[in-house]
């Protein structure tokens, strides 16, 4: 199994433990059916339910690199961008006891459900209070940055958020990506075959390793030691590969 696909399992296998440690999710009724519902809205799982987007947001990053859909992966690598902040912004709040008013208004935010604050027959959506990206990361900069300003750490998340909102917004630069070949058309059916897969699947490997630092953050943030340190010596597994090698994709380049 390559390394990068090893990576993913042991997230899910972290991720399924910290799942298990947290009461279930309870039905709760609508519209004559039920939807599933965190009964605590806590830390514990919020952090579990980011996990799960971020085991599935990998995967589905596998396989649209195998079909060589590079557009949509730069979708998904912007949505885990966020959700890997976010992961590490609610862990310190537990492992470096910086829980603060942030937290309690991104909680709130989060928790606030659109299936129920609507009222029935309304088609108006009230938007949640959010926290501003710019805050989340300063928050979490300002407790593990040992040293690194503020300033030059929200320059360097910004700069990696932008990098990919063209690709979530789909602005033309980005679109023309997809332009070229020997007909000179859009490659609307995947683009394997051409030099964009192997630069894509070196992207989306930062956020594999990414992914396994948020989840060692979010061990610790419930108290699992023993696992902690079985991630651990996996990622030193991971950064020991020369280079930290690009996931493997079937590809004729």
């Amino acid at each position: 199994m390559p390394l990068e696909e090893k990576a993913v399992v042991v997230m899910t296998g972290a991720f399924r433990r910290m799942e298990g440690s947290v009461t279930s999710p309870q039905r709760v009724a609508h519209k004559g059916s039920f939807v599933w519902r965190y009964a605590n809205r806590g830390i514990h799982e919020a952090i579990v339910q980011k996990l799960a987007r971020n085991v599935s947001g990998l995967n589905a990053v596998f396989v649209l690199l195998q079909a060589g859909y590079v557009q949509e992966v730069g979708v998904l690598l912007r949505t885990l961008d966020e959700i890997q902040e976010d992961i590490m912004f609610l862990a310190i709040a537990e492992t470096n006891g910086a829980r603060s008013e942030r937290h309690e208004r991104y909680l709130k935010a989060f928790y606030s459900d659109l299936v129920f604050s609507r009222h029935e027959g309304s088609l108006e959506i009230q938007k949640p209070d959010l926290v501003p990206r710019k805050k989340i990361r300063a928050h979490t900069m300002n407790v593990l940055g040992k040293g690194v300003k503020a300033s030059q750490a929200l320059v360097a998340g910004e700069a990696v958020g932008t990098a990919y909102s063209g690709y979530v917004h789909a602005n033309s630069e980005c679109i023309m990506d997809m332009y070229g070949g020997e007909n000179l058309s859009f490659h609307v059916e995947g683009m394997m075959g051409t030099p964009r897969i192997a630069a894509c699947a070196r992207g989306a490997e930062n956020y594999i390793y990414r992914g396994l630092t948020a989840t060692i953050a979010a061990a610790k943030a419930f108290g699992d030691a023993q696992h902690v340190e079985v991630l651990y010596r996996f990622l030193a597994e991971y950064e020991a590969a020369n280079g930290h090698p690009s996931p493997k994709v079937q590809s004729s380049v």
